[in-house]
């Protein structure tokens, strides 16, 4: 006997709310932002923060021209945050206004993270990871996308400034300078690639 269900009845399971998929907070502007963003930085200690960084893009696709790019934030870790035991590398921040789309703002960081980015006495770094602020993390495929490609969400919440890849809280950092470690859940790797 065959089941009388049809497709637009069955359970599809939880679904990411509205608000999942724009910017969070209470920011009117990208430089309110962005400047909360500085401040909090700042007060932990924690990082040499390089605002509105230009760098230089390693390779380019077909369709692309060749040209500088321009992020909110370069991270640096400090000496007192690889003491703590971050070893997750420079951090590239993209900045936005509460109440936006947080998909452009990712596919910017996807381009960040291919992009060689000067800082003092002519070093250049490459980013690990990409974060967009503030953003609620997400879950599900879009998750396991983003945790591949090491960009994520930041947001503040019970004081802390945390860090999401995918699924997974990598980091959050206090303005008291504590830090609490997490971790990059990527899979296993399997399959064709």
């Amino acid at each position: 006997m065959s089941d009388p269900t049809t497709m637009s009845e069955l359970p599809l399971g939880p679904m990411p709310g509205p608000d999942s998929i724009v910017t969070c907070g209470h920011w009117a502007t990208e430089p309110e932002a962005e400047g909360y963003l500085v401040d909090f930085l700042n007060r932990t200690g924690l990082f040499a923060v390089y605002r509105q960084a230009r760098g230089h893009p390693l390779c380019q696709r077909h369709f692309q021209a060749l040209k500088s790019v321009r992020a909110d934030l370069l991270l640096v870790p400090d000496a007192r945050l690889l003491a703590a035991g971050w070893n997750g590398g420079v951090i590239v921040v993209e900045a936005k206004r509460s109440g936006e789309k947080i998909g452009p703002g990712l596919s910017q960081l996807l381009d960040y993270l291919n992009v060689a980015w000067p800082i003092e006495g002519g070093i250049c770094v490459l980013p690990t990871f990409g974060f967009l602020f503030p953003a609620p993390h997400q879950g599900g495929p879009v998750a396991s996308i983003m945790a591949q490609q090491h960009i994520g969400v930041a947001h503040v919440h019970h004081g802390g400034l945390e860090f999401w890849c995918g699924e997974s809280r990598v980091l959050t950092v206090y303005k008291s300078g504590d830090v609490r470690l997490g971790h990059v859940n990527t899979g296993r790797g399997l399959g064709a690639r």
